[in-house]
């Protein structure tokens, strides 16, 4: 009797790769939930001013006298800024608010400086053109200042951040919420840190994530995100404005007020649309870095999905392009990843936070890379990538995603596959 086969598909950033495979091996494919969009983004935003979760109406947080600050995220981001942003302004504009007292500071945290023609991408033209646009350079230290530290429980943060923070007297933020590997979820507090801060107060609360027993995704409570916050508090984060977005890159809602506790109702939102349910493990896990491309650095959150869902000793088909290589700004990563899981871990925990040489920021990609290859062997279809990166990451290069599966699949002829679409921010529960 001849078995039927059933076609797997999964992007590679704008195109998709696909694989035959017989049809009773899959066991599940985790796709994300259908949620519909909001109907009218722009009117949502402006009734979320108005009534905001966990404080009072932006409108009575300001006064007219105020330098303003709006932080946005960079390009490795989907966050529809540039619809946001006008209502925004607008709206300041309508309470007295004049365009001269607004500024943007954008969050790169830790990422590359981006381009004039990515900014204008990123907050629209007519708003490149109304108002005073800055970057965060975490790598120009004369640019930081030191606020001192903050402590959770024994830990102390170093609070290093943008000098132009402590100029303004109002910052908001703007955001999106999806599961992520070290904070719980993006959004929030995450746009001050890592956003705008430098590499010591990153290294501290991320190297806090990579050290944790579990990888904390989904977790909203985690040392890591709590140590966010607390810099974010210090720091001076009076509001947020975070969108939650379905697999169309489509907002289904907003959330707007103080960074913590909206941040949180928003949270709870994004656990039901990315949430992705895996009745059993798989022997091989399929997973797409979608729609996380842009490099290894971001792409690698498709491999923390797939980890929670492959058996010990299983296979994970990783398919990413990574356009831009592995890193920006971290070349100790290469140096990082040649370490084992113990190893990177116990050398994070005796390195010293603001010894910017050791980059403890690559340290925790690093550390969350060997955990997850010791678990499982890690396959990858990528043009993005050289074969120099990809031996340092541990994994084994294939042309094509059949080929990397027909390969598997003479190692476990009878392996029960997983597939991801989406593992850049989907989250897998087991059900």
């Amino acid at each position: 009797m001849q078995r039927q086969m059933k076609l797997i598909e999964v992007p590679y950033g704008n195109e998709t790769v696909r694989a035959s495979v017989s049809a009773d091996s899959v066991i599940f494919n985790g796709t994300m939930p259908e949620c519909s969009p909001l109907a009218d983004l722009e009117a949502v935003v402006l009734a979320r001013l108005d009534c905001p979760t966990g404080c009072k109406p932006l409108k009575e947080l300001v006064s007219q006298s105020d330098k303003i600050m709006i932080l946005v995220e960079d390009n490795t981001r989907q966050t529809p800024v540039k619809r946001i942003l006008p209502v925004l302004i607008n709206y300041l504009e309508k309470h007295g608010i004049k365009a001269g007292q607004i500024e943007i500071l954008i969050a790169t945290g830790t990422h590359r400086i981006m381009t004039e023609e990515e900014i204008i991408e990123k907050v629209g033209l007519a708003v490149f053109r109304k108002l005073r646009i800055y970057q965060h350079d975490c790598t120009e230290t004369s640019d930081i200042a030191d606020l001192g530290t903050v402590a959770i429980g024994q830990n102390k943060i170093p609070v290093q951040v943008n000098k132009r923070a402590l100029a303004v007297d109002f910052i908001l933020g703007l955001g999106n919420i999806v599961p992520h590997c070290d904070a719980g979820y993006s959004g929030g507090g995450k746009i001050v840190q890592p956003g705008i801060c430098g590499i010591a107060t990153t290294a501290s609360t991320h190297i806090t994530g990579a050290l944790l027993e579990e990888i904390p995704l989904g977790d909203a409570e985690n040392p890591c995100r709590l140590g966010i916050e607390k810099v974010a508090e210090r720091v001076g984060l009076r509001f947020i404005i975070n969108t939650v977005m379905n697999a169309n890159q489509e907002v289904v809602d907003v959330v707007a007020g103080d960074f913590v506790t909206a941040h949180r109702e928003g949270a709870k939102i994004a656990a039901k649309v990315y949430g992705v349910a895996i009745p059993a493990l798989a022997d091989i896990t399929i997973v797409s870095s979608h729609p996380c491309n842009i490099d290894y650095w971001q792409a690698m959150k498709g491999l923390v999905a797939a980890y929670f869902t492959v058996k010990s000793g299983g296979y994970i088909i990783f398919v990413s392009p990574c356009y831009e290589g592995l890193e920006h700004n971290h070349p100790k990563l290469r140096e990082w990843l040649k370490y084992s899981y113990k190893e990177g871990c116990d050398i994070a925990r005796h390195t010293v936070l603001d010894d910017e040489s050791s980059d403890l920021v690559a340290a925790d990609i690093a550390i969350c890379n060997a955990r997850i290859r010791e678990k499982a062997n890690i396959l990858i279809v990528s043009d993005g990538l050289s074969q120099e990166d990809i031996g340092v990451l541990g994994y084994a290069k294939f042309d094509t995603l059949q080929a990397a599966v027909d390969y598997v699949l003479q190692k476990i002829p009878k392996g029960k596959i997983g597939v991801l679409p989406r593992g850049g921010d989907c989250l897998p529960i087991r059900r």
